[in-house]
């Protein structure tokens, strides 16, 4: 259902975070025709050099069993500063995956401060609520790997009563849907400066997040006019590439 969600509301991509999903959530993604860029898992806070190890076996795994299915378009080696810092040397984890992958580009540190080594091929920067514009370079196309995180909190749909956190809290779904309309009208001018690829956060409200499309049962925030001005926003994105 989220994935069938990504395309009614006029969405291309997902950026699966941080996480690995079953085959079938793959084959519907292939069959959908729903890019994926693909995290591998990292250790969210308190890793060691004794990470290390078990970090490259899943990431292997992750990649060589993952390997054939269309809808991956990306790796994601990192994310932030989660995890990169106890790792001797952040490009020889990309030139791994380069090896095991010939064939797909490499994200080496997607908003984190590992992405400013220039490794990989994407120069993927996180900003919060609001989109910047980020520039490509003689070696990386320029994404914005997470933006957005708008909150409308609905009453009795939180996995926490009271407990949820967003970016930005907004009042109401119009505003919602208004917010949402104006950041996108920034990246159609990025685009033109050469940004390339964006990521918003995110389809679904989480536990503790409710910053999604959806709320926690996936039943949806806005009505039916919101949503179809929210799909020609985003198909209005989508036809920029």
């Amino acid at each position: 259902y989220d994935l069938q969600s990504v395309k009614r509301y006029g969405l291309n991509m997902v950026r699966l975070h941080q996480k690995v999903n079953p085959e079938r959530w793959y084959y519907y993604a292939d069959h959908l025709g729903i890019i994926v860029w693909q995290d591998a898992v990292q250790k969210y806070g308190g890793a060691t050099t004794d990470t290390i190890p078990y970090f490259i076996g899943d990431l292997q795994a992750m990649v060589l069993k993952k390997i054939n299915h269309p809808s991956i378009v990306q790796w994601e080696t990192f994310n932030e500063n989660d995890c990169w810092q106890v790792f001797p040397n952040v490009s020889y984890i990309v030139s791994m995956v380069e090896s095991w992958d010939q064939s797909r580009p490499v994200d080496a540190d997607s908003g984190g401060l590992a992405n400013n080594f220039g490794f990989g091929n994407v120069n993927d920067i996180h900003t919060y609520p609001d989109p910047q514009d980020n520039q490509p370079s003689a070696t990386q196309y320029s994404a914005l790997g997470e933006y957005g995180g708008l909150g409308y909190f609905v009453s009795n749909k939180e996995w926490v009563e009271n407990g949820c956190y967003a970016y930005e809290r907004v009042a109401s779904a119009q505003a919602f849907a208004d917010r949402y309309i104006q950041m996108s009208q920034a990246i159609t001018q990025f685009h033109k400066d050469g940004l390339a690829a964006v990521v918003y956060t995110q389809i679904t409200d989480i536990e503790e997040e409710c910053d999604g499309y959806l709320n926690y049962d996936r039943t949806d925030k806005w009505n039916s006019s919101q949503q179809s001005a929210i799909y020609l926003t985003n198909q209005n994105m989508v036809a920029l590439n």
